[in-house]
């Protein structure tokens, strides 16, 4: 019994001295920033490490990136920003009288992403061509027919009546797909109301729409994880480039932002990302 009773307050004593490890957030979603923070009180804890930096499951794109770290002499406290959701644990390691050990704090990331998005279904049952249908439906040939004769008939007699050239007359050429973004994009910066949100998705777009036409593959069904990672992959664009955009486009598109930009602010960041992957 006295072993017993020993063994619970060494094991009572042991969890008050461990660090506690705590977040910012109850609820943590892709996108979020989250503050961190390990807290001690013994002097057997020693040696507490947590450096900042991106964080990878992969060798492709990162899945948290630890933006900035304080260290002070009872606690450290660490900002955090995640990219993808699921379950993860910091790369915390601190020693306790002599023994390393490692974080025990599991963090969920969901989301925003329900999974319960309604998709477009047929809802009206299909016709059945039967009965009055059936003389309906073949009164509609007939006459498709009739109209189709006629326009091949009309099409015969004004091939045949001799042209007069106009040399002055063309044809309007067709825009580019990414000319028409492109002249969206500097319209908007001309309104009186400009969105920074909107401005992004406009943006966005508009890369997905270029960078189609010079990798010749459909990048517009892409999410910008997806695009960013194949341009990461098929061009020479810094790393630290692709980087800070992704986070941005993630900050601008699933938070709730609703800011609205000078003209002068608007066109800074557009000739930014001009300059950056553009040029």
């Amino acid at each position: 019994m006295y072993k017993f009773i020993l063994f619970q307050i060494l094991f009572c004593f042991a969890l008050i001295a461990s660090p506690k490890e705590t977040l910012s957030l109850d609820k943590i979603y892709v996108g979020d920033k989250v503050q961190y923070e390990i807290r001690w009180e013994e002097p057997s804890v020693t040696d507490v490490i947590l450096e900042p930096g991106e964080i990878y499951e992969d060798e492709s794109l990162p899945v948290l990136e630890i933006l900035s770290v304080d260290k002070l002499d009872h606690k450290v406290t660490a900002s955090i920003i995640f990219f993808m959701a699921g379950e993860f644990y910091l790369p915390t390691v601190w020693k306790e009288n002599g023994k390393e050990f490692k974080s025990t704090l599991k963090i969920t990331v969901s989301s925003h992403l329900t999974g319960m998005e309604s998709e477009i279904e047929d809802v009206d049952p299909p016709i059945l061509f039967s009965g009055p249908y059936l003389f309906r439906l073949l009164g509609l040939i007939l006459f498709t027919c009739i109209n189709l004769y006629i326009l091949y008939a009309l099409y015969l007699y004004w091939k045949s009546k001799p042209k007069v050239v106009d040399a002055l007359w063309e044809k309007n050429p067709t825009l580019p797909e990414s000319t028409k973004r492109l002249q969206n994009i500097e319209q908007y910066l001309q309104t009186e109301t400009i969105f920074e949100k909107e401005l992004i998705f406009k943006i966005s777009e508009y890369l997905k729409e270029i960078y189609s036409e010079k990798l010749n593959e459909n990048l517009l069904g892409n999410t910008d994880s997806e695009f960013l990672a194949t341009i990461h992959d098929k061009t020479h664009i810094p790393d630290s480039f692709i980087r800070e955009i992704r986070m941005y486009f993630r900050e601008m598109k699933y938070n709730q932002n609703e800011v609205i930009l000078s003209k002068e602010k608007a066109n800074q960041i557009w000739e930014q990302i001009k300059k950056d992957f553009l040029t």
